[in-house]
């Protein structure tokens, strides 16, 4: 059972439960999520970005989530599992190869992405994404507005 509000709707529910039994709770301040709308300019910008690269957007959008230092997680295995990565992380960078136990093995950096970020976490990655249009001489919205 979830409850989710002002702490004085969470305190009513509460007093809802069966009081012959023992629960769990754990309070914790609702972080807003990032906007679909910020989540379509940062991939604009990006996609702006890797033509000035001549990357792919992939690659940018690592780089920045890597100077945004977001939340990441390493993981060590084969070269096999890249895919499988690919399915449950929204970016996957390889770091270096290794020699574990006598076999060939992959670092891999895997990012959660952006979709799981509240509006701060996906306001400092589109700083990073800014800067970065800026310093290309991208048109931003800021552009337009000053």
């Amino acid at each position: 059972m979830k409850f989710t509000g002002k702490i004085e709707t969470i305190i009513q529910n509460l007093f809802k439960l069966d009081r012959d039994k023992s629960y769990t709770v754990e309070i914790k301040e609702l972080k807003n999520k990032r906007t679909l709308r910020q989540n379509a300019y940062m991939w604009k910008l990006i996609h702006e970005i890797s033509k000035k690269w001549n990357v792919d957007d992939m690659e940018v959008y690592i780089q920045a989530l890597e100077e945004a230092n977001t939340k990441s997680e390493y993981v060590l295995g084969l070269e096999t599992i890249e895919s499988e990565l690919k399915k449950n992380f929204r970016a996957v960078k390889v770091v270096r190869p290794e020699i574990y136990k006598g076999k060939k093995m992959i670092v891999y950096k895997c990012f959660i992405g952006s979709s799981k970020m509240n509006t701060k976490e996906m306001s400092e990655l589109l700083e990073i994404i800014l800067k970065w249009a800026s310093q290309l001489g991208i048109p931003t919205l800021e552009d337009y507005y000053l």
